[in-house]
């Protein structure tokens, strides 16, 4: 697919963004609403037969599209169209274009992230997964990659491409090592909300630490607290560094319950309304809508 292609006569790719293992992404320009929008495209055909990649395309755009409108959850992008292009019919969506830094890119510039911008990343997260959860699905690949920052200090979480009901067996063991957590790489474990959790904990000593909790042992990894330096466990206040040990913890019961639970526990360091950022704060800057206003589930 190259820049300048027209898609349902109304999308224009403008350039593309990226290739992940399960498609291309492309910035494109919405000719009937006047905005740029994002394009998510099934891969290119390369050894299929036409009836295998023809539904493979439907199943992964179906669903993908029909959960993220079932799901309208606030902090993640929305989906606007489906559509199919080509004498292959590759299949795309066509979603919200996010305005920002990816966390990824966030924490590269700014490591190690302030502790009271680390909270306020960790409990916006905590925000949009308990909705998700209310909603009886686990988005299972939250990592920097999949978090943007947008330039008001909001976050918002990307891809649920291969999220899953609670409560499901895993079929197919999917994620990304070291944030994703364990029970998800061994085929029939069931998997819980407190998969997620897991990776918000990685996430948040990512941002505390520039390091992950198990990055110095070999997969799969075991040993539970996980085996940091000594000298790290002063670097977050005592609360939260305890907090942060409970939700990577190898099983998932010894972790919160869920995301509103470790909001409930974020609360306390979050920046209070009406306070003022520091001249040294991040930019964008994560904690501007709790200074704004009180967190609410």
């Amino acid at each position: 697919m190259i820049p300048g292609t027209l898609l349902k006569n109304r999308y224009q790719l403008v350039r593309k963004l990226g290739e992940g293992g399960e498609g291309e992404t492309f910035i494109a320009w919405d000719r009937e609403l006047q905005r740029k929008v994002v394009v998510k495209f099934q891969l290119a055909r390369v050894t299929e037969s036409t009836e295998t990649y023809t539904a493979y395309g439907n199943d992964i755009v179906t669903e993908y599209g029909n959960l993220h409108a079932m799901l309208e959850v606030p902090g993640m992008p929305e989906i606007f169209d489906i559509g199919s292009h080509g004498n292959n019919e590759r299949k795309f969506l066509v979603m919200e274009l996010i305005d920002g830094v990816t966390l990824d890119s966030w924490i590269q510039d700014h490591h190690p992230v302030p502790t009271d911008s680390a909270v306020s990343v960790i409990a916006q997260l905590c925000e949009t997964l308990h909705v998700l959860h209310e909603k009886k699905y686990i988005h299972r690949d939250i990592t920097p990659k999949n978090v943007m920052l947008q330039p008001d200090g909001r976050i918002r979480l990307l891809d649920v491409g291969i999220a899953i009901k609670n409560d499901s067996k895993n079929v197919e063991p999917r994620g990304t090592q070291l944030y994703s957590a364990p029970e998800q790489f061994i085929e029939g474990v069931q998997v819980t909300a407190r998969a997620d959790i897991f990776a918000l904990g990685a996430l948040l000593f990512k941002m505390a630490t520039s390091k992950l909790p198990y990055s110095d042992l070999e997969y799969p990894f075991k040993s539970t607290p996980p085996p940091f330096p000594s000298n790290f466990s002063g670097i977050l206040p005592k609360p939260l560094w305890s907090l942060g040990i409970s939700m990577v913890a190898i099983n998932p019961e010894e972790r919160p319950n869920g995301a509103a639970e470790v909001l409930s526990l974020l609360h306390s360091s979050l920046p209070k309304p009406g306070s003022h950022p520091s001249p040294k704060a991040p930019r964008p800057d994560p904690t501007l809508p709790y200074r704004r206003l009180a967190p609410q589930l």
